[in-house]
């Protein structure tokens, strides 16, 4: 190629001088065949130009070196304890397995992670390096910056999403090692995902490729696109936000699917490769709650759904892909799980009676949550201000249903559907299921946290949390999940209410106007709305513990 190019630059020389000759040989000004004479010019500052070619070469290279950091010991730490015959002897040691599990998995994401920040610093070096001695080269006008745009939110959001790209990506080497049964074998299982791994890091690194709104959610894709849009300056708070959680879910899912096979003797010690998996619900034993793996599943598998039909669905038809997102995509997948591995329907999702105090408790405790948490908003909105699309859209979406029929209609898709089927999934699996093996504080944290996710957004993460905390807490010291729907529905309906204009103008005259340029929390409302919480958390602590006298006599 090099060759070419320089025959062709001589025989372009060639041409030019011939031409020339024999214009100036009829007496034609060689100006005129040429009346217009231009150049490219690169406008692009040279943190953009420098952030685009790092870009394009980074972060593949990172994906791959987590894949190859986790390659080895994952096959060494299953497959090579096969082959040495040691791994009959870690089972019979007093460490349970899921210890064992924890300690290898720990092991391999450790060294992949370290892995990755090893090489990131070495690769930058290097590109620093080159770009150093170019410059000099050129007498110090290479026409490219040794700086990046940002350079400190570049590298936070790399590492922010290493940490799930690493799990993910070691828990997935683990999974697929352990069916071998020498280091050979698992060599051979494992050179295909690496190959696989190559596609997604291809497409992403293509010229005009950016970081959408569908491929936010698409593995692997997803961290080679934000840490490319993050060099050169497109990178923002949503994208980093969705990118993040996308990634730890499939980790989590992974995770799980690890666990879960290292668990069980058939595959550690089987010389033939089968995966344990019994499509028959009479395979598997009655149990009377899930356990926290299998919440932690459950909610993962929510979240894919999520990703890949909901947000396509809403996309479509924003009201009816709502409902079919809460009962088709959230209670139906969560519900039937529950009933497939014979868990107790009635103590999994906690569906017990309350007391009219602790409902009134509820009451109180959802309507001072709310409040308080509208004068947080508005702190909140000062630090991550929500963009003014995301406000118009909404007006948008609550301004098209006019009608009495169309208002009833919004009322069921966000008050009562999300009040029923969020609340079988969160304050019925995932809280029943971590209450298994963490303390009533980390569970209530836990799943509150997980609510705060699980709405995709970054704007409304803090918020949602913190009505998720509230909620938590009702259903765990009550063991009611009618008090979570009550308050869910509660906290939704009001909010509704409030956006429709619907409630009284002497209560809108009390609560703070959330699109107001100014806005300000009021003072008499936050100390009212914390009275009313701290009523409310008295009024089910007394309500709850005079039932268990009760109980208990």
């Amino acid at each position: 190629r090099l060759a070419l190019d320089r025959v062709e630059d001589v025989l372009d020389d060639v041409f030019l001088k011939t031409q020339r000759e024999r214009l100036e040989r009829e007496g034609v000004n060689p100006e005129y065949i040429n009346p217009v004479e231009w150049k490219a010019v690169d406008t692009a500052p040279d943190e953009k130009t420098t952030g685009t070619i790092l870009g394009t070469m980074l972060p593949g290279l990172l994906v791959m070196v987590i894949a190859l950091g986790a390659f080895y010991p994952a096959v060494d730490l299953t497959a090579g304890e096969k082959e040495r015959g040691t791994f009959e002897t870690l089972l019979s040691t007093p460490a349970s397995k899921l210890e064992i599990v924890t300690g290898k998995f720990l092991t391999v994401f450790l060294l992949a992670l370290l892995t990755a920040l090893l090489n990131l610093a070495s690769m930058g070096g290097t590109v620093w390096v080159l770009l150093a001695q170019v410059q000099g080269s050129l007498g110090g006008d290479a026409g490219i910056s040794l700086t990046i745009q940002n350079p400190l939110w570049v590298i936070g959001i790399v590492i922010l999403n290493l940490v799930p790209l690493a799990l993910l990506l070691s828990a997935v080497m683990m999974s697929v090692a352990v069916f071998a049964g020498s280091f050979k074998e698992a060599q051979n299982y494992l050179t295909p995902v690496l190959l696989l791994m190559i596609m997604p890091v291809m497409l992403a690194v293509t010229p005009g490729a950016e970081l959408s709104a569908a491929l936010r959610f698409v593995p692997v894709v997803n961290a080679v696109l934000l840490f490319k849009d993050g060099m050169v300056g497109r990178a923002g708070w949503e994208d980093v936000f969705a990118v993040f959680i996308s990634t730890a879910a499939y980790a989590l899912l992974a995770l799980n699917v690890a666990a879960w096979l290292f668990q069980r003797e058939e595959v550690v010690l089987s010389e033939e490769p089968a995966i344990p998996l019994s499509w028959r619900r009479s395979d598997y034993e009655p149990r009377e709650t899930p356990s926290p793996a299998l919440a932690m599943s459950l909610f993962g598998l929510v979240m894919l759904l999520l990703f890949y039909v909901a947000t396509y669905a809403q996309m479509r038809a924003p009201l009816p892909g709502l409902i079919l997102t809460e009962w088709g995509l959230i209670l139906a997948p969560v519900v039937g799980v529950l009933w497939f591995v014979r868990a107790d329907l009635r103590k999994s999702l906690q569906l017990r009676g309350f007391r009219p105090a602790q409902g009134l408790g509820a009451l109180v405790l959802a309507v001072s949550t709310l409040a308080l948490v509208m004068g947080f908003s508005i702190l909140h909105d000062q630090f991550l201000p929500v963009p003014e699309s995301m406000k118009e859209g909404l007006k948008n979406f609550l301004g098209d249903t006019g009608s009495p029929g169309g208002k009833l209609l919004l009322f069921f898709a966000m008050a009562v559907s999300p009040a029923v089927c969020e609340e079988v999934l969160f304050r019925g699996a995932i809280l029943t299921g971590l209450s298994q093996k963490l303390r009533p504080l980390a569970a209530v944290t836990l799943t509150a946290v997980l609510f705060g996710v699980f709405h995709l957004s970054i704007y409304r993460f803090a918020p949602t949390a913190l009505i998720g905390m509230s909620i938590t807490y009702a259903v765990f010291r009550t063991r009611s999940l009618w008090i979570g729907m009550l308050m869910h529905f509660l906290n939704n309906g009001l909010a509704i209410a409030l956006g429709l204009g619907m409630l009284p103008e002497m209560l809108r005259g009390w609560l703070p106007d959330l699109d107001a340029a100014e806005a300000a929390p009021s003072p008499a409302l936050l100390a009212a709305a914390a009275f009313g919480v701290l009523l409310g958390a008295l009024l089910i602590e007394w309500s709850t513990r005079r039932k268990n006298r009760s109980n208990a006599a």
